[in-house]
Protein backbone atom coordinates (compact mmCIF):
# COMPACT_ATOMS: atom_id res chain seq x y z
CA UNK A 1 0.00 0.00 0.00
CA UNK A 2 1.19 3.44 -1.14
CA UNK A 3 0.26 7.09 -0.65
CA UNK A 4 -1.23 6.45 -4.64
CA UNK A 5 -3.21 3.58 -3.69
CA UNK A 6 -6.92 3.53 -3.78
CA UNK A 7 -6.79 1.88 -0.80
CA UNK A 8 -4.18 4.20 0.86
CA UNK A 9 -6.90 6.98 -0.62
CA UNK A 10 -10.46 5.50 0.53
CA UNK A 11 -9.75 3.44 3.13
CA UNK A 12 -6.91 3.52 5.18
CA UNK A 13 -6.72 7.55 5.37
CA UNK A 14 -9.97 8.22 5.89
CA UNK A 15 -10.20 5.27 8.54
CA UNK A 16 -7.00 6.10 10.75
CA UNK A 17 -8.28 9.71 10.33
CA UNK A 18 -11.64 9.00 12.29
CA UNK A 19 -9.21 6.44 14.56
CA UNK A 20 -7.08 9.49 15.52
CA UNK A 21 -9.99 11.91 16.76
CA UNK A 22 -11.86 9.22 18.60
CA UNK A 23 -9.25 8.16 20.55
CA UNK A 24 -7.70 11.56 21.37
CA UNK A 25 -10.96 12.21 22.65
CA UNK A 26 -10.93 9.41 24.87
CA UNK A 27 -7.36 9.12 25.92
CA UNK A 28 -5.60 12.07 24.99
CA UNK A 29 -2.49 12.91 23.10
CA UNK A 30 -0.71 9.88 25.20
CA UNK A 31 -2.89 7.54 24.09
CA UNK A 32 -2.52 9.07 19.81
CA UNK A 33 1.09 7.91 20.31
CA UNK A 34 0.16 4.41 20.89
CA UNK A 35 -2.60 4.64 18.20
CA UNK A 36 -0.71 6.25 15.53
CA UNK A 37 2.41 3.82 16.04
CA UNK A 38 -0.05 0.76 15.83
CA UNK A 39 -1.78 2.36 12.59
CA UNK A 40 1.52 2.98 11.37
CA UNK A 41 2.69 -0.80 11.75
CA UNK A 42 -0.87 -1.63 9.81
CA UNK A 43 0.29 0.30 7.63
CA UNK A 44 3.52 -1.34 6.67
CA UNK A 45 2.45 -4.66 7.03
CA UNK A 46 0.42 -4.20 4.49
CA UNK A 47 3.19 -4.38 2.20
CA UNK A 48 3.70 -7.64 3.62
CA UNK A 49 2.96 -9.22 6.98
CA UNK A 50 6.51 -10.00 7.54
CA UNK A 51 7.87 -6.87 7.03
CA UNK A 52 6.42 -5.51 10.27
CA UNK A 53 7.20 -8.41 12.08
CA UNK A 54 11.07 -6.96 11.14
CA UNK A 55 10.37 -3.37 11.87
CA UNK A 56 8.10 -4.23 15.23
CA UNK A 57 11.97 -6.39 16.00
CA UNK A 58 14.08 -3.13 15.37
CA UNK A 59 12.00 -1.06 17.21
CA UNK A 60 11.73 -2.85 20.47
CA UNK A 61 15.81 -3.78 20.09
CA UNK A 62 16.52 -0.15 19.79
CA UNK A 63 14.01 1.41 22.14
CA UNK A 64 15.54 -1.45 24.46
CA UNK A 65 18.90 -0.57 24.04
CA UNK A 66 18.51 3.22 23.80
CA UNK A 67 16.91 2.60 27.04
CA UNK A 68 19.98 1.18 28.52
CA UNK A 69 22.28 3.94 27.45
CA UNK A 70 20.42 6.55 28.62
CA UNK A 71 20.31 5.22 31.88
CA UNK A 72 23.81 4.21 31.98
CA UNK A 73 24.57 7.93 30.94
CA UNK A 74 22.68 8.77 33.98
CA UNK A 75 24.61 6.86 36.50
CA UNK A 76 27.65 7.76 34.65
CA UNK A 77 28.81 4.40 33.70
CA UNK A 78 30.20 3.78 29.99
CA UNK A 79 27.83 3.36 27.72
CA UNK A 80 30.16 3.75 24.65
CA UNK A 81 30.64 -0.53 24.24
CA UNK A 82 26.85 -0.74 24.70
CA UNK A 83 26.15 1.48 21.61
CA UNK A 84 28.54 0.22 19.70
CA UNK A 85 27.08 -3.09 19.81
CA UNK A 86 23.60 -1.52 18.88
CA UNK A 87 24.30 0.31 16.30
CA UNK A 88 26.52 -3.24 14.91
CA UNK A 89 23.33 -4.86 15.22
CA UNK A 90 21.63 -2.27 13.23
CA UNK A 91 23.98 -2.13 10.44
CA UNK A 92 24.60 -6.29 10.50
CA UNK A 93 20.99 -6.55 10.06
CA UNK A 94 20.68 -3.66 7.27
CA UNK A 95 23.71 -5.13 5.56
CA UNK A 96 21.93 -8.49 5.45
CA UNK A 97 18.51 -7.40 3.97
CA UNK A 98 20.20 -4.74 1.40
CA UNK A 99 23.28 -6.02 0.74
CA UNK A 100 24.22 -9.57 0.60
CA UNK A 101 23.67 -10.58 -2.54
CA UNK A 102 26.01 -7.68 -3.82
CA UNK A 103 28.31 -8.79 -1.62
CA UNK A 104 28.18 -12.45 -3.34
CA UNK A 105 28.20 -10.72 -6.81
CA UNK A 106 31.61 -8.78 -5.62
CA UNK A 107 33.10 -12.59 -3.73
CA UNK A 108 31.80 -14.36 -7.10
CA UNK A 109 33.83 -11.70 -9.20
CA UNK A 110 36.86 -11.45 -7.21
CA UNK A 111 37.12 -15.52 -6.65
CA UNK A 112 35.53 -16.77 -9.45
CA UNK A 113 33.10 -18.54 -7.42
CA UNK A 114 29.39 -19.22 -8.79
CA UNK A 115 27.58 -18.68 -5.27
CA UNK A 116 23.66 -18.07 -5.87
CA UNK A 117 21.39 -14.78 -4.92
CA UNK A 118 20.14 -15.77 -1.67
CA UNK A 119 16.38 -14.88 -1.67
CA UNK A 120 15.91 -12.04 0.15
CA UNK A 121 12.78 -10.03 0.66
CA UNK A 122 14.34 -6.18 1.57
CA UNK A 123 11.76 -4.42 3.56
CA UNK A 124 10.49 -1.21 1.99
CA UNK A 125 12.51 1.61 3.94
CA UNK A 126 14.97 -0.37 5.78
CA UNK A 127 17.62 2.74 5.38
CA UNK A 128 15.68 4.65 6.46
CA UNK A 129 14.00 3.33 9.79
CA UNK A 130 17.03 1.54 10.72
CA UNK A 131 19.40 5.20 10.03
CA UNK A 132 16.40 6.84 12.16
CA UNK A 133 17.13 4.47 14.74
CA UNK A 134 20.89 4.50 14.85
CA UNK A 135 20.73 8.38 15.06
CA UNK A 136 18.55 8.08 18.27
CA UNK A 137 21.19 5.32 19.99
CA UNK A 138 24.38 8.35 19.11
CA UNK A 139 22.15 10.73 20.50
CA UNK A 140 21.25 8.79 24.36
CA UNK A 141 25.06 8.44 23.79
CA UNK A 142 25.40 11.78 23.95
CA UNK A 143 23.11 12.60 26.46
CA UNK A 144 20.75 14.09 24.24
CA UNK A 145 17.43 12.00 24.67
CA UNK A 146 15.38 12.52 27.85
CA UNK A 147 12.98 9.29 29.53
CA UNK A 148 11.05 8.55 26.55
CA UNK A 149 8.14 6.13 26.84
CA UNK A 150 7.38 3.42 24.14
CA UNK A 151 4.73 4.89 22.57
CA UNK A 152 6.42 7.44 21.79
CA UNK A 153 9.64 6.08 20.91
CA UNK A 154 7.62 3.69 18.56
CA UNK A 155 5.95 6.88 16.54
CA UNK A 156 9.14 8.15 16.33
CA UNK A 157 10.49 5.07 14.61
CA UNK A 158 7.43 3.62 12.43
CA UNK A 159 5.12 6.77 11.51
CA UNK A 160 3.44 6.21 8.48
CA UNK A 161 4.13 8.99 6.52
CA UNK A 162 8.21 8.60 6.65
CA UNK A 163 8.79 5.16 7.59
CA UNK A 164 9.22 3.72 4.00
CA UNK A 165 10.88 7.03 2.22
CA UNK A 166 11.99 9.62 5.02
CA UNK A 167 12.24 12.33 5.48
CA UNK A 168 15.01 10.47 7.93
CA UNK A 169 13.72 11.60 11.60
CA UNK A 170 15.88 12.84 14.75
CA UNK A 171 14.68 12.42 17.72
CA UNK A 172 14.92 16.11 18.34
CA UNK A 173 12.43 17.10 15.38
CA UNK A 174 9.61 14.87 17.53
CA UNK A 175 9.66 14.00 20.92
CA UNK A 176 9.55 18.26 21.49
CA UNK A 177 6.08 18.01 20.17
CA UNK A 178 4.84 15.49 22.15
CA UNK A 179 5.50 17.14 25.49
CA UNK A 180 2.37 17.89 27.35
CA UNK A 181 0.64 18.58 24.43
CA UNK A 182 -3.76 20.50 25.76
CA UNK A 183 -4.41 21.41 21.80
CA UNK A 184 -7.30 19.52 20.34
CA UNK A 185 -6.49 16.61 17.50
CA UNK A 186 -9.31 17.95 14.86
CA UNK A 187 -7.75 21.06 13.39
CA UNK A 188 -9.30 23.26 10.34
CA UNK A 189 -6.28 24.58 9.04
CA UNK A 190 -4.18 21.82 10.17
CA UNK A 191 -6.63 19.32 8.05
CA UNK A 192 -7.28 21.97 4.79
CA UNK A 193 -3.11 22.27 4.73
CA UNK A 194 -2.29 19.10 5.28
CA UNK A 195 -5.17 17.74 2.81
CA UNK A 196 -3.36 20.68 0.18
CA UNK A 197 -0.15 19.81 0.84
CA UNK A 198 -0.92 16.43 -0.34
CA UNK A 199 -2.86 17.31 -3.17
CA UNK A 200 0.11 19.62 -4.77
CA UNK A 201 2.26 15.94 -3.56
CA UNK A 202 -0.29 13.34 -5.20
CA UNK A 203 -0.40 16.08 -8.43
CA UNK A 204 3.14 16.22 -8.80
CA UNK A 205 3.43 12.04 -8.35
CA UNK A 206 0.65 11.06 -10.82
CA UNK A 207 0.59 13.61 -13.54
CA UNK A 208 3.81 14.75 -13.32
CA UNK A 209 6.80 12.47 -12.90
CA UNK A 210 4.53 9.44 -14.34
CA UNK A 211 3.79 11.02 -17.54
CA UNK A 212 7.82 11.78 -18.31
CA UNK A 213 8.52 8.72 -17.15
CA UNK A 214 7.93 6.25 -19.93
CA UNK A 215 10.71 8.29 -22.17
CA UNK A 216 13.23 7.89 -19.29
CA UNK A 217 12.58 4.23 -19.48
CA UNK A 218 12.61 3.87 -23.27
CA UNK A 219 15.83 5.42 -23.38
CA UNK A 220 17.27 3.41 -20.44
CA UNK A 221 15.96 0.32 -21.61
CA UNK A 222 16.92 0.14 -25.36
CA UNK A 223 20.68 1.10 -24.05
CA UNK A 224 20.60 -2.04 -21.42
CA UNK A 225 19.53 -3.90 -24.93
CA UNK A 226 22.44 -2.71 -26.85
CA UNK A 227 21.03 -0.32 -28.83
CA UNK A 228 22.97 2.57 -29.61
CA UNK A 229 20.84 5.93 -29.15
CA UNK A 230 21.71 9.14 -30.25
CA UNK A 231 22.85 12.13 -28.10
CA UNK A 232 19.51 13.57 -28.57
CA UNK A 233 17.78 10.40 -27.31
CA UNK A 234 20.30 9.93 -24.40
CA UNK A 235 19.90 13.50 -23.23
CA UNK A 236 15.97 13.22 -23.56
CA UNK A 237 16.29 10.01 -21.60
CA UNK A 238 18.58 11.37 -18.70
CA UNK A 239 16.63 14.48 -18.31
CA UNK A 240 13.43 12.75 -18.17
CA UNK A 241 14.62 10.51 -15.53
CA UNK A 242 16.21 13.65 -13.75
CA UNK A 243 12.24 15.27 -14.25
CA UNK A 244 10.80 12.01 -12.92
CA UNK A 245 13.21 11.49 -9.75
CA UNK A 246 12.14 15.36 -9.04
CA UNK A 247 8.70 15.90 -9.28
CA UNK A 248 8.32 11.75 -7.45
CA UNK A 249 10.55 12.58 -4.64
CA UNK A 250 9.17 16.41 -4.28
CA UNK A 251 5.45 14.78 -4.49
CA UNK A 252 6.49 12.05 -1.89
CA UNK A 253 8.33 14.24 0.71
CA UNK A 254 5.27 16.73 0.48
CA UNK A 255 2.55 14.25 0.81
CA UNK A 256 4.49 13.27 4.14
CA UNK A 257 4.59 16.30 5.06
CA UNK A 258 1.07 17.16 4.48
CA UNK A 259 -0.16 13.75 6.09
CA UNK A 260 2.00 14.58 9.37
CA UNK A 261 0.65 17.39 9.36
CA UNK A 262 -3.01 16.27 9.23
CA UNK A 263 -2.17 13.90 12.33
CA UNK A 264 -0.24 16.94 14.38
CA UNK A 265 3.12 16.05 14.03
CA UNK A 266 5.11 18.58 11.84
CA UNK A 267 8.06 16.72 10.10
CA UNK A 268 11.45 18.18 8.98
CA UNK A 269 11.64 19.38 4.78
CA UNK A 270 13.31 17.21 2.54
CA UNK A 271 13.14 18.81 -0.74
CA UNK A 272 13.50 22.65 -0.80
CA UNK A 273 13.52 23.11 -5.31
CA UNK A 274 17.44 21.85 -5.55
CA UNK A 275 17.31 22.45 -9.29
CA UNK A 276 17.59 25.54 -8.38
CA UNK A 277 20.95 25.29 -7.23
CA UNK A 278 24.08 27.53 -8.48
CA UNK A 279 26.54 24.86 -6.60
CA UNK A 280 26.56 21.34 -6.18
CA UNK A 281 27.19 21.92 -2.02
CA UNK A 282 23.46 24.38 -2.23
CA UNK A 283 22.00 21.39 -4.16
CA UNK A 284 22.62 19.01 -1.26
CA UNK A 285 21.42 21.68 1.02
CA UNK A 286 18.06 21.50 -0.77
CA UNK A 287 18.06 17.62 -1.97
CA UNK A 288 17.22 14.81 0.30
CA UNK A 289 18.00 17.35 3.16
CA UNK A 290 17.25 15.16 6.12
CA UNK A 291 19.38 12.35 4.88
CA UNK A 292 22.20 14.87 4.19
CA UNK A 293 22.05 16.20 7.51
CA UNK A 294 22.70 13.01 8.57
CA UNK A 295 25.32 12.53 7.59
CA UNK A 296 27.08 15.62 7.68
CA UNK A 297 26.55 15.23 11.65
CA UNK A 298 27.17 11.87 11.99
CA UNK A 299 29.85 11.28 9.72
CA UNK A 300 31.57 14.20 8.30
CA UNK A 301 31.56 16.62 11.31
CA UNK A 302 33.62 13.50 13.66
CA UNK A 303 35.84 13.05 10.64
CA UNK A 304 36.58 16.68 9.98
CA UNK A 305 37.01 17.58 13.31
CA UNK A 306 39.48 14.65 14.27
CA UNK A 307 41.29 15.33 11.09
CA UNK A 308 41.58 19.44 11.65
CA UNK A 309 43.16 18.46 14.94
CA UNK A 310 45.38 15.92 13.48
CA UNK A 311 46.33 18.47 11.05
CA UNK A 312 46.85 21.11 13.66
CA UNK A 313 48.89 19.08 15.79
CA UNK A 314 51.84 18.24 12.91
CA UNK A 315 52.10 21.49 11.40
CA UNK A 316 50.31 20.30 7.89
CA UNK A 317 50.81 22.97 5.36
CA UNK A 318 47.47 24.98 3.97
CA UNK A 319 46.83 22.37 0.80
CA UNK A 320 47.50 19.15 3.16
CA UNK A 321 45.11 20.64 5.86
CA UNK A 322 42.40 21.36 3.49
CA UNK A 323 42.39 17.76 1.92
CA UNK A 324 43.00 15.70 5.32
CA UNK A 325 40.27 17.92 7.00
CA UNK A 326 38.05 19.21 4.27
CA UNK A 327 38.58 16.83 1.12
CA UNK A 328 38.71 13.62 2.17
CA UNK A 329 35.31 14.06 4.84
CA UNK A 330 33.85 15.47 2.23
CA UNK A 331 34.22 11.91 -0.40
CA UNK A 332 33.98 9.65 2.10
CA UNK A 333 30.98 10.93 3.34
CA UNK A 334 29.19 11.00 -0.34
CA UNK A 335 30.73 8.06 -1.23
CA UNK A 336 28.67 6.79 1.56
CA UNK A 337 25.60 8.21 1.08
CA UNK A 338 25.92 6.81 -2.59
CA UNK A 339 26.15 3.01 -1.01
CA UNK A 340 23.45 4.23 1.56
CA UNK A 341 20.75 4.48 -1.27
CA UNK A 342 21.32 0.75 -2.66
CA UNK A 343 23.36 -2.00 -3.34
CA UNK A 344 25.45 -2.13 -6.71
CA UNK A 345 28.31 -0.08 -8.49
CA UNK A 346 26.25 2.37 -10.00
CA UNK A 347 25.60 3.81 -6.40
CA UNK A 348 29.45 3.72 -5.46
CA UNK A 349 30.13 5.26 -8.94
CA UNK A 350 26.96 7.98 -8.58
CA UNK A 351 28.63 9.06 -4.76
CA UNK A 352 32.28 9.50 -5.97
CA UNK A 353 30.65 11.60 -8.49
CA UNK A 354 29.29 13.80 -5.46
CA UNK A 355 32.07 13.71 -3.52
CA UNK A 356 34.20 14.69 -6.19
CA UNK A 357 32.24 17.27 -7.32
CA UNK A 358 31.13 18.56 -3.48
CA UNK A 359 35.08 18.08 -2.72
CA UNK A 360 35.91 20.22 -5.68
CA UNK A 361 33.32 22.75 -4.91
CA UNK A 362 34.55 23.32 -1.53
CA UNK A 363 38.60 23.62 -2.15
CA UNK A 364 37.39 26.19 -5.10
CA UNK A 365 36.00 28.37 -2.01
CA UNK A 366 38.45 27.59 0.23
CA UNK A 367 41.53 28.83 -1.54
CA UNK A 368 39.17 32.02 -2.66
CA UNK A 369 39.27 31.08 -6.71
CA UNK A 370 37.21 33.49 -8.82
CA UNK A 371 33.12 32.93 -8.81
CA UNK A 372 32.13 31.49 -11.95
CA UNK A 373 28.72 33.27 -11.44
CA UNK A 374 25.38 31.90 -10.58
CA UNK A 375 24.41 31.29 -14.21
CA UNK A 376 27.55 29.53 -14.97
CA UNK A 377 27.25 28.17 -11.75
CA UNK A 378 23.82 26.36 -12.36
CA UNK A 379 24.78 24.81 -16.04
CA UNK A 380 27.86 23.23 -13.67
CA UNK A 381 25.71 22.60 -10.88
CA UNK A 382 23.29 20.65 -13.26
CA UNK A 383 26.12 18.99 -15.35
CA UNK A 384 26.89 17.04 -12.45
CA UNK A 385 23.44 16.26 -11.01
CA UNK A 386 22.16 15.38 -14.48
CA UNK A 387 25.20 13.13 -15.10
CA UNK A 388 25.03 11.82 -11.61
CA UNK A 389 21.27 10.64 -12.14
CA UNK A 390 22.13 8.35 -15.39
CA UNK A 391 24.54 6.53 -12.70
CA UNK A 392 21.75 6.38 -10.38
CA UNK A 393 19.30 5.07 -13.09
CA UNK A 394 20.92 2.54 -14.84
CA UNK A 395 20.81 -1.26 -14.02
CA UNK A 396 24.79 -1.10 -14.63
CA UNK A 397 27.71 1.22 -14.47
CA UNK A 398 28.19 -0.48 -18.17
CA UNK A 399 24.68 1.40 -19.27
CA UNK A 400 25.52 4.38 -17.82
CA UNK A 401 28.45 4.53 -19.47
CA UNK A 402 27.12 4.41 -22.82
CA UNK A 403 24.39 6.52 -21.74
CA UNK A 404 27.03 9.32 -20.42
CA UNK A 405 29.42 8.79 -23.59
CA UNK A 406 26.22 9.42 -25.83
CA UNK A 407 25.26 12.61 -24.15
CA UNK A 408 29.06 14.18 -23.92
CA UNK A 409 30.01 12.85 -27.38
CA UNK A 410 32.69 10.22 -26.30
CA UNK A 411 31.96 7.47 -28.68
CA UNK A 412 34.87 6.14 -27.87
CA UNK A 413 33.81 4.09 -24.64
CA UNK A 414 30.28 3.61 -26.35
CA UNK A 415 30.88 0.21 -27.55
CA UNK A 416 29.79 -1.29 -31.01
CA UNK A 417 26.28 -0.95 -30.01
CA UNK A 418 22.99 -2.34 -32.45
CA UNK A 419 21.76 -0.16 -34.79
CA UNK A 420 18.09 0.68 -34.38
CA UNK A 421 15.45 2.92 -35.53
CA UNK A 422 15.09 6.03 -33.11
CA UNK A 423 14.06 4.70 -29.55
CA UNK A 424 11.95 7.62 -28.67
CA UNK A 425 8.12 7.30 -29.84
CA UNK A 426 8.11 11.16 -30.81
CA UNK A 427 10.97 13.23 -29.31
CA UNK A 428 9.35 16.66 -29.76
CA UNK A 429 6.80 15.62 -27.35
CA UNK A 430 8.96 14.46 -25.39
CA UNK A 431 11.09 17.85 -25.93
CA UNK A 432 8.01 20.17 -25.37
CA UNK A 433 7.04 18.06 -21.77
CA UNK A 434 10.95 18.60 -20.48
CA UNK A 435 10.76 22.29 -21.08
CA UNK A 436 7.16 22.47 -19.82
CA UNK A 437 8.65 20.18 -16.44
CA UNK A 438 11.75 22.67 -16.41
CA UNK A 439 10.20 25.66 -16.43
CA UNK A 440 7.80 24.06 -13.70
CA UNK A 441 10.89 23.45 -11.65
CA UNK A 442 12.34 26.94 -12.39
CA UNK A 443 9.95 29.32 -12.40
CA UNK A 444 7.05 28.11 -10.20
CA UNK A 445 7.41 28.33 -6.52
CA UNK A 446 7.85 25.19 -4.09
CA UNK A 447 5.06 24.19 -1.96
CA UNK A 448 6.08 25.28 1.54
CA UNK A 449 6.27 28.73 -0.30
CA UNK A 450 2.96 28.58 -1.43
CA UNK A 451 2.10 27.58 2.00
CA UNK A 452 3.84 29.63 4.29
CA UNK A 453 1.58 31.27 5.91
CA UNK A 454 0.61 28.15 8.01
CA UNK A 455 4.46 26.43 8.76
CA UNK A 456 3.90 22.92 8.58
CA UNK A 457 7.32 21.79 9.14
CA UNK A 458 9.53 21.14 12.44
CA UNK A 459 12.64 23.21 10.55
CA UNK A 460 12.49 26.76 11.55
CA UNK A 461 10.68 28.99 9.39
CA UNK A 462 12.58 31.39 7.23
CA UNK A 463 11.54 35.07 7.26
CA UNK A 464 8.89 36.36 4.97
CA UNK A 465 11.56 38.22 3.08
CA UNK A 466 12.80 34.82 1.51
CA UNK A 467 9.21 34.14 0.06
CA UNK A 468 8.67 37.74 -1.02
CA UNK A 469 9.31 37.13 -4.98
CA UNK A 470 6.47 34.64 -4.90
CA UNK A 471 3.42 35.77 -4.81
CA UNK A 472 1.04 32.66 -4.49
CA UNK A 473 0.22 32.25 -1.24
CA UNK A 474 -2.15 29.63 0.32
CA UNK A 475 -5.38 31.12 2.58
CA UNK A 476 -7.63 29.09 4.21
CA UNK A 477 -10.55 30.35 1.81
CA UNK A 478 -13.26 29.15 -1.11
CA UNK A 479 -10.58 29.75 -3.67
CA UNK A 480 -7.95 27.31 -2.24
CA UNK A 481 -10.35 24.60 -1.29
CA UNK A 482 -11.27 24.63 -4.89
CA UNK A 483 -7.83 24.78 -5.89
CA UNK A 484 -6.94 21.39 -3.60
CA UNK A 485 -9.66 19.70 -4.63
CA UNK A 486 -8.70 20.14 -8.46
CA UNK A 487 -5.43 19.01 -8.05
CA UNK A 488 -6.69 16.03 -5.70
CA UNK A 489 -9.17 14.91 -8.44
CA UNK A 490 -7.40 14.68 -11.05
CA UNK A 491 -4.48 12.97 -8.76
CA UNK A 492 -6.98 11.08 -7.93
CA UNK A 493 -8.60 10.06 -11.04
CA UNK A 494 -5.23 9.15 -12.91
CA UNK A 495 -4.24 6.93 -10.46
CA UNK A 496 -2.90 3.64 -12.29
CA UNK A 497 -1.56 0.30 -11.07
CA UNK A 498 1.98 0.62 -10.85
CA UNK A 499 2.32 4.18 -8.80
CA UNK A 500 4.93 3.27 -6.30
CA UNK A 501 7.44 5.89 -5.51
CA UNK A 502 11.08 5.24 -7.02
CA UNK A 503 12.59 6.23 -3.50
CA UNK A 504 10.91 2.83 -2.41
CA UNK A 505 14.24 0.96 -4.52
CA UNK A 506 16.42 2.61 -2.05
Amino acid sequence: MTFTSFQFILLFLPVCYVGFLVVHRLLGWGGVYFYLALASLVFYGMLAPALAAILTVSVLFNYITGTAIRLRRQQKKPAGALTFVAIAANLVALGYFKYTNFFIDIANSLAGTGISHLDIIVPVGVSFFTFTQIGFLIEALNGQVKRVGLGKYALFATFFPCVTAGPLLLQRDIFGQMEDRRDSAFNTIALSVGLTMFGIGLFKKIILADSIAPYADIAFDSVALGVAIAPSEAWIGSLAYSLQLYFDFSGYSDMAVGLGFMFGMRLPLNFNSPFKATSISDFWRRWHMTMTRFFTTYLFTPMAMSNTRAAAQNGYSPTRKWLQASALPIFYTFVMAGIWHGAGWTFVVYGLIHGLALAVDNGWKHFRMPSVGAPAGWVLTMAVVVSGLVMFRAPSVEVATAMLSSMWGITTLTGAGVAADPVMVDPMIATALILALGAIVLLAPNSQQILRGTWISSDPQPEEAVFRENPVRWMPNATWAVVAAILMVIGFTSLGSDTSFLYYNF
